[in-house]
């Protein structure tokens, strides 16, 4: 008898441990399908893409008619200020002896010329789409040196 006690024991014991096991594979093949759909839902479309694509470069456009913008301003500032320096030039002008006067008119006619020039590329900018606003900045950014320097060698020139 102590034979059957041991064995049915033995098989209840194994019946509870084979239920047990059975019991966690359940929640894991569920698991799988949950992570499987998630996997699905975070599938990347060729819409999702596009969209994405097209809102990053509205985004860029943006961001470059900002830039642009500003820059316009900024060239605005300098156009004005080469304006009053050109004024505050000429009123130099007048004080001064006959040579000096010639030497700083043709100064002045100089930096006139340049400011026609940045004046031009100025506009250029404004008409400019925002691929070609890159390139037209570097050429206005060379003019504007040019003419900061332009300036400020005739200040030197005729101030001594």
């Amino acid at each position: 008898m102590k034979r059957f006690g041991f064995t049915t024991i033995f098989a209840l014991t194994a019946l509870c441990f084979f239920i047990i096991a059975c019991s966690d594979q359940k929640p894991a093949a569920e698991k799988a399908t949950q992570e499987k759909a998630k996997v699905e839902s975070l599938a990347t479309t060729p819409q999702d893409i596009k969209k994405e694509a097209s809102d990053l470069a509205k985004t860029t456009m943006a961001y470059t008619e900002e830039q642009k913008a500003l820059y316009e301003k900024k060239i605005q500032e300098k156009m004005a200020q080469y304006s009053q320096n050109l004024t505050e030039m000429q009123a130099k002008l007048v004080t001064m002896h006959e040579q000096a006067k010639a030497e700083m008119a043709v100064e002045m006619e100089e930096l006139s010329r340049k400011k026609a020039e940045m004046a031009d590329k100025a506009s250029e900018l404004q008409a400019a789409s925002s691929e070609a606003y890159a390139d037209l900045k570097s050429g206005l950014d060379k003019a504007i040196e040019e003419m900061d320097k332009a300036y400020d060698q005739a200040m030197e020139r005729f101030q001594k």
